[in-house]
């Protein structure tokens, strides 16, 4: 008789192990089920980044943030001048890349002629050196002044790129100085005023110091 009781024990044991079993299943299918779609951080950084791009193209406002003034001398140079009412500095915008451009072409010109002629006459060290020449108005030039000039050219080629970058993004913050300076009082309303007071330090002691006669600049912001 115990040896039954104990098997029913257990038997009711693994009845109610059972049924937790699938109570918790239910409770987390019915979690999964309800938890809200979470958007993924991706997704929401990509749509801002949209939206803020947006309104490059749809601001009305008469001052720009100067942020903006930044993204829109980035994407197109001479933008950001131009929305804040410097039309005069967008021809020096153009202006520049425009001649930095020219000086790019002149120094690659001059670059890829010493280069030519400089390969020339490295294959052909046989060759006597009247005879050694790839252009003709090279003729009696020596090879090391050739290959000075060809690293001449080079260098300045180079470094014209490097200005060509550095200027792209002096107007960037020509653009953003501009906007943001853009709320600052210029106007004659401003006024210094330069007069004499004295002073006494407050942590002073008045029999040993005394006053001090000083000038004091006040600024007027009307």
């Amino acid at each position: 008789m115990f040896k039954y009781g104990i098997t029913f024990l257990f038997f009711l044991f693994f009845l109610q192990a059972k049924a937790q079993q699938k109570d918790t299943t239910a409770v987390s299918e019915n979690n999964v089920t309800d938890t809200p779609k979470i958007k993924t951080p991706f997704k929401e950084q990509f749509k801002n980044t949209t939206k803020e791009l947006g309104l490059l193209f749809k601001d009305t406002t008469v001052l720009q943030n100067p942020r903006k003034a930044v993204l829109r001398s980035a994407l197109i140079p001479g933008w950001g001048q131009a929305r804040n009412k410097k039309w005069w500095k967008v021809p020096l915008v153009y202006g520049g890349f425009v001649g930095l451009g020219l000086v790019y072409e002149f120094n690659n010109r001059f670059y890829q002629e010493f280069l030519i002629e400089s390969q020339f006459r490295k294959d052909n060290q046989t060759k006597p050196s009247e005879q050694r020449f790839f252009f003709v108005q090279y003729q009696g030039i020596s090879d090391d002044q050739i290959y000075s000039a060809k690293d001449f050219y080079r260098r300045n080629r180079d470094l014209t790129l490097y200005s060509s970058f550095g200027f792209y993004l002096l107007q960037m913050v020509d653009a953003y100085i501009d906007a943001k300076l853009a709320t600052f009082d210029v106007s004659d309303d401003l006024s210094l005023k330069i007069k004499p007071t004295i002073n006494m330090p407050s942590y002073a002691n008045t029999h040993s110091l005394a006053p001090m006669p000083m000038l004091t600049l006040k600024l007027n912001f009307k």
